[in-house]
């Protein structure tokens, strides 16, 4: 499976920065039979239009959004290993978050909970759980109920 993660705004602090490459760092030592490969980039909306009109077919669109759907961190491991066919992208709009054309394109918006976060961190929480949701699929220890 293939995860691709792209984001508007950019990083204020170089510890963001750093989390950041943390979780993807685990995430990248996670078998290539559970994720293939993952990367995240910072695109604008020209190119956030390309991507949604030329990779819709093949891909499973997720944008996040504050009305979204919530899932447990279990709901999200299940609907993630059950897209294996398709590219997974996750979307994370600019400070407005995405319009109702852009939205269309969506197979799923999700919410990452009631409150606000900075795009930055909701790169990181995404980025953990997306870590989380592989080992939840391994039956790895780092998730506990």
């Amino acid at each position: 499976m293939k995860i691709d993660i792209f984001y508007h705004d950019k990083f204020k602090f170089s510890f963001e920065r750093d989390l950041s490459e943390i979780y993807l760092d685990r995430i990248k030592s996670i078998p290539k039979s559970i994720i293939s490969s993952i990367n995240c980039k910072k695109i604008n909306t020209k190119e956030l239009t390309k991507i949604v009109t030329e990779y819709h077919q093949k891909s499973f669109f997720i944008f996040l959004d504050e009305k979204g759907k919530n899932l447990s961190s279990i709901q999200l491991s299940e609907l993630i290993f059950s897209k294996v066919d398709k590219n997974l992208i996750f979307f994370i709009g600019g400070t407005d978050g995405f319009n109702h054309e852009i939205l269309k394109y969506a197979d799923l918006t999700l919410s990452l909970g009631k409150m606000t976060f900075t795009h930055s961190f909701a790169l990181i929480i995404l980025l953990e759980q997306i870590y989380r949701s592989a080992t939840i699929k391994m039956n790895h220890p780092y998730h506990r109920e």
